[in-house]
């Protein structure tokens, strides 16, 4: 039985053989009846009608192009399928050269749904919000390039935490802690945890070099002193900073959702292959 009507497709063609894989599965599904949209930028939002109710999304490259298909797809409520043409591919489902061969499991809708934290977060100035973003993996407070160190302060639902002097300060969730928060020197979180990892970049003065609290907590940095700041968000967007500035971070009320077919151990059961690849 086909449990597909219509699927979105973002595909980074910067990635060897990552069209070719997204049109052979695309012939397939066309033969089933299902109807493909894609989307071949590097930004996914400006390609799909986002009114369109999507039963999956299928992103094609590694796991920045899953990152990027995130934003789009967890507003809308569309789980997404990983296919990996990158390295590691902590986010991505299947292999290309098996994509072909899971698709039939897919179409039938034989597939698990598995829920990600997402974080939402605010830049402050002057008590007034200048920009909202999210976050699959990480909200990172960096340095800029003129900038020798950052020096902040952290609070904890209000509470005064930690003061930092270092690179910058990562706000992670589970989903990101396998990403820089762990070369930072952070824990790894499984992905079902309802936590947030906060770790200091290369940290000079740092009494806590890492602290996971709840994902119900609102946690806040404020920007002391830096020649230049920037907030990155998931490793591809950059917001600059003004000292004074307060980044407000908390769980967002909108979920990842990835459909799977692996085993519902997959993690525990991958996680040394998969760090062992990335080196």
């Amino acid at each position: 039985m086909n449990s597909l009507r219509i699927v979105g497709f973002v595909v980074n063609e910067d990635k060897a053989g990552a069209a070719e894989v997204a049109a052979a599965m695309h012939q397939v599904l066309a033969e089933h009846g299902v109807e493909v949209r894609e989307c071949h930028e590097q930004y996914p939002e400006r390609c799909f009608d986002l009114e369109t109710r999507m039963d999956l999304m299928f992103s094609f490259g590694g796991d920045g192009t899953i990152l990027r298909a995130a934003r789009l797809a967890a507003p809308l409520g569309v789980p997404i399928v990983g296919v990996n043409l990158g390295r590691v591919g902590f986010l991505t489902e299947v292999a290309a050269a098996d994509a072909l061969t899971a698709l039939p499991r897919f179409i039938a809708g034989d597939y698990w749904i598995e829920e990600r934290l997402l974080l939402q977060g605010e830049l402050l100035r002057d008590g007034s919000v200048l920009h909202t973003f999210t976050a699959l993996n990480d909200i990172v407070v960096n340095r800029g390039g003129l900038s020798r160190v950052v020096e902040c302060s952290l609070s904890v639902n209000g509470a005064p935490t930690a003061n930092y002097v270092a690179d910058g300060v990562i706000i992670s969730t589970p989903t990101g802690s396998t990403a820089y928060c762990l070369a930072a020197g952070g824990p790894i979180l499984t992905p079902d945890e309802h936590s947030i990892a906060i770790v200091p970049i290369a940290p000079y003065l740092a009494l806590i070099r890492a602290l996971v609290v709840p994902d119900d907590a609102i946690i806040e940095l404020v920007i002391n002193r830096a020649v230049e700041a920037l907030i990155t968000i998931d490793g591809q967007l950059d917001i600059a900073m003004n000292i004074g500035d307060i980044v407000r971070v908390r769980r967002s009320e909108t979920i990842a959702r990835f459909a799977r077919i692996q085993p519902r151990n997959y993690f525990t059961a991958t996680i040394v292959d998969r760090l062992r690849l990335r080196g």
